[in-house]
Parts: structure tokens; C-alpha cells; sequence
């Protein structure tokens, strides 16, 4: 009797191991409903691109952003050779498409042309941030390996352009062991609010682009600022030599400071200012007519201050003066004015003082002589013309000749047009101050016709443009720096562009230049032809 239950028992026991091998072998058919859902337990996760806010110009033109770039997302097959031939003409490098092809395992790779037709391949467009020749790029800034924004408008609004962002992912379906499905496409997903939203500047980019050519062809190292004499939008903003984005290794040790932002930084300024001072001595009374003779040189209180024109300039007036850039005539014109009147005229005009864009975005100061130091002859002697200790940023200078081409109304330096959202609707707006009134409508008209003067006939010829005319005002300012035996100086040009109801103003900076005219013109001038087709006049060839 015990054997015959031993019997049944083992009876059972096979059919129910023989069930169990049934059930195993069909759960490992391919159209198993339990093994479908086991294979599709996850996904492998493959990057194909994270992207941040836009920054834009004042017509919405994108700044970054721009260039096109194709991703593939790979996932290997069986046989790889397809896959190999579609893609290896578009990759750079044909060691590393055969080292990720060779590793089975799914893979991105940035492609040259979305037109790829191969098994397990899917194409995505996206954009690179910096093209290699990036607009403005010590304005705008660059990102860290982390993917924030370190400098320029990137840092100063890394937290909105980091709310707009976009990452794209490719997930190609696994099973439970981690092996890919075979014959599943990856699905393509986007997270994020989207790219589109952003800043938006007040550059214009078709002006920013002919400041650039006019500074590459013109200038080694130094600065260009575009101004709407208006409203101080800045138009365009170059700092030279310029670099590119995507390799600051390179930029880094670069000659020149190209990572430094040069519109921004403040630099010996010399006679430019002298329309600060033209403008103070008018302001206090004193005649445009009111004549010194230049014999050549000029002596304060035992300390000889030489002219530019070392035979003498002979009698001038104001209006010849301020032509011939004459440094005696400017001298005493100065000890006549008075070092408070020329101070408080300089504090008026901005200099001292820096100029704010944006919270934590501003350019530096500068610096002005004080009041005690400007009791000693020889220190309003320099401060007269520009020298000594003072010092101005090119955005500081373009706001001084804004206010002599608005009728006396300094604009306040406006960067920042507001904040877009993807729909590129404004969230916020940075509205413009309203202008000061720093000297008269008279005084303004009188200066702009010396400066057009300067331009016509005097030190600044070689900035004057094909047609509607200019006014403008040099500058050779001496830094008391000597590099291998050479005194380095800073040439100058800053004026206004047309002549009658000027729109724009263009200041040029060509560091360790030898004459503001001959060094800086040029530059004010193919910008000046440039813009003649926005102010009614034909189109400049250059």
C-alpha cells in the first residue's frame, strides 16, 4: 500500500514538472503577453541635447542659438556595416562612430546632415549656443562645464535663461536584464519649458555686425560703441580682439585681454574730453570768441605742457581751439573756467560714475580728480585736456556726445530691452530714463558745429563718411606706460553720425594707437557709411 502512494506521488510530481517546463517554454516565445511586458521594464536613457533661453537683438534676431546641428541617436544592431556606411561620411571622427558602433550599446554623435537612412537611427535637429565667430561675445558672455552662465549676459541672467531651457533625451526600450528590444524605435522626449524665451538686448545685429567688420579690419585691440543718440539704446558694443566661445582655452591666453570686456573698462581718455570742458566754459559765461595765442608750448607754474603741433598753433579762438585739438588754448581756457565748474560738469555728463544695466550688470566707474588735488595748477592743467587721473569708459564718452547731439539731454545707457517668454511675449520691460538736461540748446549747438568743423576741416578728415556729413573729436592720450621703449598711448575718435539731426553716435578705441584720427577715424567712418541707407542717403560700397 505505502509503495502504490509512493508511485502517485511521483506521478504528480512529473506532471507538475512537466507543466512548468510548458509554462517556461512558452513565456520565452517573442509574442509572449508576460514576456512583452517584461521587456518593456525600462529604458536605456541617451542625451541628445540640453539647450538654455535665447538672448536676442532688438528685432528679436537670435544671438545664440543660431547654427544649426544634427544629432543621431544609435542604437547597434546585429550587423553594424549599414549603420557604419550611412553615417561615417557626416561624422568628424571614424574612430569613435566604430568604437561606440563596437560597444552595442545605444549612443549619440553629432552629425552634419539630417539626411541619414539606417536601421535603428534617429536624427534630431538642434542648435549649437556659440557659432565659432559669436556675436559680441565679451557682452554676451559664455557658460561653465556645468552649463552656467560665467560672464556678460549670461551670468547677469543665468537664472531666466536657465527657466527656459530645453533637454532632449532618446529612450530606447529594454527588457528586465538591460538587453535592447529588437525592432522598437527609441521615443524622442522633451523636457522643459522650451528655448524660445530669453532676453532681449537693444543691439541691433545688422549694426553690431558692420561695428565688427569696421574693428577687424581697422583695430588690433581697443573698443566700438554704436549709440542711438536718443534714447542711449546701445546699437552695437565690439571689444577687440575678440574670441570665440567655444575654445577659452584658447582665449585665455590670448594677447590683449580678449576675455575682458574693453567697452566697459575704463581707459586714459585725453582731449575727447575737452568737449566736457567746451561746455563747462560756455555754460559759465565765457565767449566762444575768447582767443589765446598757441606759441607751441604753455607754462604752469614752472611746468611745460606741449602742444600736438610743436611750431604753434598761432591765435584761436574756441572754434579753432577745439579743431586743432590745441592743448595750450585748452589749458588756459580751462584755468579760466574754473576746476569746480569743470568738475561739476563732468559728474553731470556721467564720468565717475558707473553705468548700470541691469541689477549686478554695470561698467566700471572710471575716475576723477578731486577737488583738492585739482587746486594744483598742473593737475587742472592735465584734467583740462583730458590727462592726469582721469579715466572713462567708451560707454561714458558715447552718453557725453549723445548729450551734444540731443540738444543738450544725456541719455541714460540702455542694454536691456526686457525679458520674453517661448511665445515671445515680454514678461518685463527695462524702460529708458528720461534724459537729463545738462547744458543748453545753445551750448549743444554751438559744440556740434565745432565738432562738424573737426571733421570737415580739422583732425578728424579721416573720419568723414561719403555723405551726410559728421562731427566728431580726437583723442591721443598718453598713459605713461612704455612697452619695449615705446610710449603706449590711446587713440580716440567720438562723434556723431549725420551731421544735421544726428541719429547715432560711434565711438572708436584703438589701444596703443599713435593718432586718434588716423588710428580711430577710419573705424567711425565705414560705420557711418554703413548706417547711411537707415538715414535717407544711397549705399556705401566698402
Amino acid at each position: 500500500m505505502r509503495e502504490k502512494r509512493v508511485v502517485v506521488v511521483f506521478f504528480i510530481l512529473v506532471l507538475l514538472y512537466s507543466f512548468l517546463i510548458v509554462k517556461l517554454v512558452m513565456l520565452s516565445q517573442p509574442n509572449s503577453t508576460i514576456n512583452q511586458a517584461a521587456q518593456t521594464h525600462g529604458s536605456y536613457i541617451v542625451k541628445l541635447s540640453s539647450t538654455r533661453g535665447t538672448i536676442y537683438d532688438s528685432s528679436l534676431n537670435k544671438l545664440v542659438n543660431v547654427k544649426e546641428q544634427y544629432v543621431a541617436a544609435v542604437a547597434p544592431v546585429e550587423n553594424t556595416t549599414a549603420q557604419f556606411i550611412a553615417l561615417s561620411p557626416f561624422v568628424d571622427n571614424i574612430q569613435i562612430l566604430t568604437q561606440k558602433l563596437s560597444q552595442r550599446i545605444p549612443f549619440s554623435l553629432n552629425i552634419s546632415s539630417p539626411d541619414i537612412s539606417a536601421e535603428s537611427t534617429d536624427v534630431l535637429k538642434t542648435y549649437v549656443r556659440y557659432e565659432d565667430k559669436a556675436v559680441s561675445p565679451a557682452l554676451i558672455g559664455y557658460l561653465d562645464s556645468s552649463g552656467n552662465g560665467t560672464a556678460g549676459i549670461e551670468k547677469a541672467f543665468d537664472t531666466q535663461l536657465k527657466t527656459y531651457s530645453k533637454a532632449v533625451t532618446a529612450a530606447f526600450p529594454v527588457d528586465a536584464t538591460g538587453r535592447l528590444l529588437k525592432g522598437l524605435s527609441a521615443e524622442i522626449r522633451v523636457e522643459g519649458l522650451g528655448d524660445m524665451g530669453g532676453v532681449v538686448l537693444t543691439l541691433d545685429k545688422d549694426i553690431q555686425q558692420a561695428a565688427e567688420q569696421a574693428a577687424n579690419k581697422f583695430l588690433k585691440a581697443g573698443s566700438v560703441i554704436v549709440m542711438d543718440s536718443k534714447t542711449g539704446d546701445i546699437l552695437a558694443s565690439v571689444s577687440s580682439p575678440t574670441f570665440s566661445p567655444n575654445d577659452l582655452a584658447a582665449a585665455m591666453k590670448g594677447a590683449n585681454s580678449p576675455m575682458t570686456n574693453h567697452v566697459f573698462s575704463a581707459y586714459n581718455l585725453g582731449s575727447i574730453f575737452k568737449i566736457a570742458v567746451t561746455a563747462a566754459a560756455l555754460e559759465s559765461g565765457i565767449s566762444p570768441d575768447f582767443q589765446v595765442t598757441c606759441t607751441g608750448s604753455i607754462d604752469v607754474s614752472g611746468q611745460l605742457f606741449h602742444c600736438h603741433y610743436l611750431p604753434g598753433h598761432g591765435k584761436e579762438d574756441m572754434s579753432l581751439g577745439f579743431e586743432n585739438s590745441c592743448n595750450p588754448y585748452y589749458i588756459t581756457l580751462g584755468q579760466k573756467t574754473g576746476a569746480d565748474n569743470i568738475l561739476s560738469m563732468a559728474k553731470k555728463l556721467g564720468f565717475g560714475q558707473p553705468s548700470d544695466f541691469a541689477p549686478g550688470f554695470t561698467s566700471v566707474a572710471g575716475s576723477l580728480p578731486d577737488a583738492v588735488t585739482l587746486k594744483l595748477p598742473a593737475a587742472l592743467a592735465n584734467f583740462s585736456m583730458g590727462q592726469g587721473e582721469f579715466l572713462a569708459t567708451p560707454v561714458q564718452v558715447a552718453r557725453m556726445v549723445a548729450a551734444v547731439a540731443n540738444n543738450g539731454l544725456l541719455p541714460a545707457p540702455r542694454l536691456i530691452t526686457g525679458i520674453v517668454d517661448n511665445d515671445l511675449k515680454f514678461l518685463k520691460t527695462y524702460t529708458g530714463a528720461v534724459p537729463d538736461s545738462v547744458f543748453s540748446e545753445k551750448t549743444a549747438d554751438l559744440i556740434r558745429q565745432f565738432m562738424i568743423k573737426t571733421v570737415n576741416e580739422g583732425t578728424g578728415k579721416p573720419a568723414k563718411p561719403l555723405y551726410g556729413g559728421a562731427g566728431g573729436k580726437t583723442s591721443t592720450a598718453e598713459t605713461g606706460w612704455v612697452q619695449n621703449g615705446k610710449t603706449i598711448n590711446q587713440a580716440w575718435f567720438a562723434g556723431f553720425y549725420p551731421a544735421e539731426q544726428p541719429k547715432y553716435v560711434i565711438v572708436a578705441m584703438c589701444e596703443n594707437g599713435v593718432a586718434g584720427g588716423a588710428d580711430a577715424g577710419p573705424v567711425f567712418k565705414y560705420i557711418a557709411n554703413a548706417l547711411a541707407p537707415r538715414c535717407g542717403f544711397p549705399v556705401v560700397q566698402q
